[in-house]
């Protein structure tokens, strides 16, 4: 049962990859006007000063050693780095998914700023940032409860994902499934050489499948899986793949009263 095909999963686990190596800082050659950088966008994402044992910390404790070197990582990359840092601080290393429905203005704002800078381009149609300002309109003075640094994170996630898919590696997390997960992670890790951190792809497609795995299929999600696949196929999805898997499981439990779940059948 798999709408996504080995290629593609190869391909998003390397260039998520590439990603992750990217944002990785090396500190033994970090200076000071990096660390400096680093402390000021992890201080904004964070809303308060890092604490001891945050990357903005200990670059600063590692550039003390060395203030003249360079770890020759631009600024960009400086500040997802910092980014990802502060949300995993924020969250307690589990970053909570956004809730859309509740988004408010203020916040869709913030999504489009951070999308916007990471992507060099406006967000398009489907981003993270456009749903949530068609949802924000609905409701300007609501709000998801995620701080800052969260929202920078979801951001600067959803830009990897249109990035990966510009690229060629289309790769829906929406509609990804548990094996599928398990070949990414799998694949992602041999390229890292270690498990793929909290944010990347292969972390982000088990945090899907582990979410949707705990829940009953409703008419809702089935027909949002459907969407998902309809729209990245061209054409309805066909026998096998998750969504006529996730519709039959929606029928049944609402015949029955039923609480079927896509992780009852290993998706």
């Amino acid at each position: 049962m798999s709408s996504v095909n080995a290629a593609h999963i190869s391909a998003a686990a390397h260039l998520d990859a590439e990603h992750v190596k990217q944002e990785r800082i090396d500190l033994n050659s970090i200076g000071e006007a990096e660390a400096r950088k680093l402390m000021s966008d992890e201080h904004k994402a964070l809303g308060y000063r890092p604490p001891p044992g945050s990357l903005a910390s200990e670059a600063q404790a590692a550039a003390a050693k060395h203030p003249d070197a360079s770890a020759g990582v631009d600024k960009a990359t400086l500040a997802r780095a910092a980014l990802a840092d502060a949300t995993k601080i924020a969250s307690g290393g589990n970053a909570g998914q956004l809730n859309l429905q509740n988004v408010g203005l203020d916040e869709a704002r913030k999504l489009m700023s951070e999308e916007h800078r990471a992507l060099g381009y406006r967000p398009p149609p489907g981003s993270l940032a456009a749903t949530a300002q068609s949802e924000a309109a609905k409701h300007p003075d609501a709000s998801t409860g995620a701080d800052p640094a969260t929202l920078a994170q979801a951001a600067l996630e959803d830009a990897k994902r249109i990035e990966a898919e510009r690229n060629g590696a289309q790769l829906n997390l929406t509609t990804i499934t548990a094996p599928e997960a398990r070949a990414l992670q799998s694949e992602e890790h041999k390229t890292l050489g270690h498990r793929p951190p909290p944010g990347s792809a292969a972390a982000q497609a088990q945090s899907v499948v582990d979410s949707r795995a705990q829940v009953p299929v409703t008419k809702e999600l089935a027909a949002e899986l459907e969407s998902q696949e309809h729209k990245a196929r061209g054409h309805l999805p066909e026998k096998g793949t998750i969504a006529p898997v996730a519709q039959s499981l929606a029928d049944k439990n609402a015949q029955d009263g039923g609480e079927r779940k896509l992780g009852d059948v290993g998706l």
